[in-house]
């Protein structure tokens, strides 16, 4: 596909880029029609339409419970996009002045190898999101199908239930039996199911490939410092100092981009968990969670790899550190020396994500929640 083909192996992020612009959100300070058309037509579709269901007893408050949990953090997650797009756009921007830098042919060639996987890595995951739209979509009409011819051979006036896709009425429409007003509760879930693919398909490809990169420049940053032997000129040394203080930009930029969809991600994460287990306590393993159990591993996937790209990034941090440690500092001039100590003191300080500056997003906060 057309969408998917990249014609400069050093371009930073480019499916996210499309992928925003598809969206609704280029980098015009407009008004974004196309973006706010999405978040009405969910919450008239998705959000106003849980509230509509009746709730007989504490399981199906439950499940509500969990259902809601989660199109509301796709909600949020949508209008985070909008609020913090700004500093996506400034992050990438930053990271391809630094891409485009004048490197060493083993360096440039270590940027483009590794850039490259980024981009397939984001060509998978765009087709992961199609796959799963196109088995979300029609595997619950092929089971009311069948559920209809039934319904046609039943001579006992009983009739069973259409298969919907979600707990929730759509307003006044029996969605249950009426094959007309089931046919239009399916499309209806087709377009909100396409657009909460993209919300969650962008965010996903944005957000990974820009932590992924950011990440990728503090390598580079230490291949930078390895690469220096022997007495150093101030030309050298210049050039790297250059490198890393871009490269910390890039980590701040990272977080201000991030902080608010990492809070997000984390704070739902756990809401649903508490959700889904208690309604698991009451409940048991049948059917009937099998929705449930989607919504979580999804959730649970994400939040684990945001955490485990967090911890990446903190660890390629590090490395830049030790590289400065292990340089013949001793050998250097005294005016030398005072630059590389200041490097290593600015690297003392370790590089680490935080949603909405309460928790670190890495492994080991993922592993305690």
């Amino acid at each position: 596909m057309k969408f998917f083909l990249i014609d400069n192996p050093r371009e930073v992020i480019p499916i996210g880029c499309r992928l925003l612009k598809l969206f609704g959100l280029d980098r015009g300070e407009k008004l974004k029609p196309v973006y706010w058309t999405h978040c009405v037509l969910y919450v008239l579709f998705s959000v106003i339409p849980r509230g509509l269901l009746e709730i007989n007893d504490t399981v199906m408050l439950l499940r509500l419970g969990s259902e809601l949990a989660f199109v509301c953090c796709l909600f949020f997650q949508k209008l985070a996009l909008y609020f913090r797009r700004r500093h996506l756009y400034r992050l990438v921007d930053m990271l391809q002045m630094c891409m485009d830098k004048p490197y060493s042919d083993e360096i440039d060639t270590f940027i483009v190898r590794s850039n490259a996987k980024i981009n397939k890595s984001s060509v998978t995951c765009c087709k992961y999101f199609l796959l799963a739209f196109i088995s979300y979509c029609l595997v619950p009409p092929i089971a009311s199908f069948a559920v209809y011819v039934r319904n046609a051979r039943n001579d006992t006036g009983i009739q069973e239930e259409y298969i919907i896709s979600t707990e929730m009425n759509m307003y006044y429409l029996d969605i249950r039996y009426n094959l007309l007003h089931y046919s239009i509760f399916t499309g209806t879930i087709w377009v909100l199911t396409v657009t909460s693919c993209l919300t969650l398909c962008t965010k996903d490809v944005v957000d990974m490939s820009v932590m992924k990169a950011t990440t990728l420049m503090f390598q580079v940053t230490a291949m930078q410092i390895r690469e220096l032997r022997g007495r150093i000129s101030q030309a050298q040394l210049a050039t790297v100092i250059d490198s890393h203080r871009d490269t910390l930009l890039c980590a701040q930029h990272l977080q201000h981009a991030l902080n608010l969809s990492l809070l997000v991600q984390l704070t739902f994460c756990s809401a649903i968990w508490c959700l889904m287990l208690l309604y698991v306590l009451l409940m048991g393993f049948d059917s009937r969670i099998l929705n449930i159990l989607i919504l979580l591993i999804i959730v649970t996937i994400e939040t684990y790899a945001y955490c485990k790209l967090g911890t990446q990034l903190t660890d390629k941090g590090e490395d830049v550190l030790m590289a400065l440690q292990q340089l013949a500092w001793y050998d250097q001039s005294v005016a030398i020396q005072k630059q590389i100590i200041f490097m290593i003191r600015r690297s003392q300080k370790p590089i680490v994500l935080t949603a909405g500056k309460l928790f670190y997003a890495n492994v080991l906060q993922f592993s305690e929640m």
